[in-house]
């Protein structure tokens, strides 16, 4: 019969789960999270990163007639510099008089130009007209040589050739040569597509399936004519006038 020996020690078990303090696990759980790279800490959904769109980059509008995007005639150019400019394919001038009737009554005779020619491309048949105004006419009658006509405006006609498979056609011309490129219109009325800006107005639309029809004005060279008629033709205009006239009589 063996002898129970009170002085011997009992090892504790190994297994016994001790109990850690809530603040003592928030520090772990730091430390492990600093020690972990940054890859493997957060990871961004795939349907969160999408691509960005490009924006679309909107031209300004040109301000005159332009080739390859370099301006021959720009608005209140000279008719002989702009005759210089063109293409050799440029027909003569074509000179008449527009008579307006003012407000105040009274009919001013406004002396207009105009340059005709045509271009046919491989794809295109395109007619030009450039339009001219002679301001300084309106001050004096003696202004009425070519120089004094400065660029007003342009109307332009382009007929697309038949080209086959695919077709090119005028909703194509709108879509990709204006709407893209200069952006949504300012409105759409008379079936055309107006644009704006400080120095030109643009209007486009399609005659049919061939054809577009393109019309252009500078706004800067359309007030140069109503300060012009309002100098010479308004009641103060008038009476200014007069007192010149005056100044010649003597008494």
């Amino acid at each position: 019969m063996s002898l129970l020996r009170r002085d011997k020690q009992v090892e504790p078990e190994t297994n016994v789960e001790v109990e850690v303090p809530v603040q003592a696990k928030a520090n772990t759980q730091a430390r492990s999270l600093k020690e972990e790279p940054i890859s493997q800490t957060k990871k961004i959904p795939a349907q969160r990163m999408q691509p960005r769109r490009p924006r679309l980059t909107v031209e300004p509008l040109p301000e005159g007639w332009t080739v390859d995007r370099h301006p021959v005639a720009k608005w209140g150019m000279s008719l002989p510099t702009v005759m210089s400019n063109v293409l050799d394919s440029a027909q003569s001038v074509e000179y008449w008089e527009e008579v307006i009737d003012l407000p105040t009554g009274y009919k001013l005779p406004l002396k207009r130009a105009k340059v005709y020619f045509q271009i046919v491309t491989r794809l295109t048949i395109e007619s030009i007209e450039l339009h001219f105004m002679n301001i300084n006419h309106i001050y004096s009658s003696t202004n009425h040589e070519p120089s004094h006509y400065i660029m007003n405006g342009i109307v332009r006609g382009v007929e697309l050739k038949p080209t086959g498979f695919p077709q090119l056609t005028a909703d194509d011309i709108i879509k990709y040569k204006f709407l893209m490129t200069y952006g949504t219109p300012k409105e759409f009325s008379g079936g055309f597509h107006n644009y704006e800006s400080k120095k030109t107005i643009l209007k486009v639309r399609d005659l049919d399936s061939r054809h577009v029809q393109i019309q252009m004005n500078s706004p800067e060279v359309d007030k140069k004519l109503l300060i012009a008629i309002d100098d010479m033709y308004s009641e103060e205009g008038i009476e200014y006038q007069k007192k010149l006239l005056l100044r010649s009589i003597d008494f």
